[in-house]
């Protein structure tokens, strides 16, 4: 049996700068200021990791908030889909994807029992990516760095469909964070049936 032991925090990389308010009065826009390219890959962080032998792993944790904003025609028209935006979050080690997460945020407030609803106000849906991965991969050699990337790719923006007109949809990236530890592990020894406890 593998038992972990020490938790080393080696590197805490983070892109959290004093985010604006959203607005409480319409447009609706989000206040995240990293756009999201459709079609596109943009890298959000990354860490150098200094893969040491007396380690047996680096834990990697991340934490991505990020937006959708649909905007409608102008001027205004009725919708009748709406809107979502598709985006896959990447943790890589020197270049190769080691894990990944697809999320995806859908316009909101869109009344299924309302079939002529009109669509007036630019409105913006929040999400956050979790990612946690533990990666087992030991050094070539001893002073070999390991450079982890946090990526967004696959950025995919479906558009409101509307009856007329044209309506949008974008993404953005507020507050993201991406932490490396590296982790000692120990294999148990073998119980001793004849030890007893006094309790």
């Amino acid at each position: 049996m593998v038992k972990f032991g020490e938790i080393e925090r080696v590197v805490f990389s983070q892109f959290n700068p004093v985010l604006p308010l959203p607005p409480t009065t319409p447009p609706l826009t989000s206040p995240f200021p990293t756009n999201l390219p459709g079609g596109g890959t943009i890298n959000l962080a990354l860490v150098n990791v200094r893969a040491d032998h007396d380690r047996d792993g680096v834990l990697l944790s991340a934490t991505i908030n990020w937006s959708a904003t649909f905007t409608p025609p102008t001027p205004a028209a009725v919708l009748n889909v709406p809107g979502f935006a598709d985006v896959t979050f990447e943790l890589l080690r020197n270049g190769i994807v080691i894990y990944r997460v697809d999320q995806t945020a859908i316009q909101k407030g869109f009344p299924l029992n309302q079939p002529a609803f009109l669509f007036t106000v630019t409105v913006s849906t929040f999400e956050i990516a979790s990612l946690l991965h533990f990666d087992f991969t030991l050094p070539a050699c001893h002073h070999e760095f390991n450079v982890y990337t946090l990526r967004a790719t696959n950025i995919a923006l479906t558009a409101p469909q509307v009856a007329t007109g044209t309506a949008t949809t974008t993404a953005a990236v507020g507050a993201v964070t991406l932490v490396a530890e590296k982790v000692e592990a120990h294999r148990a020894g073998p119980v001793d049936a004849s030890v007893t406890s006094d309790k």
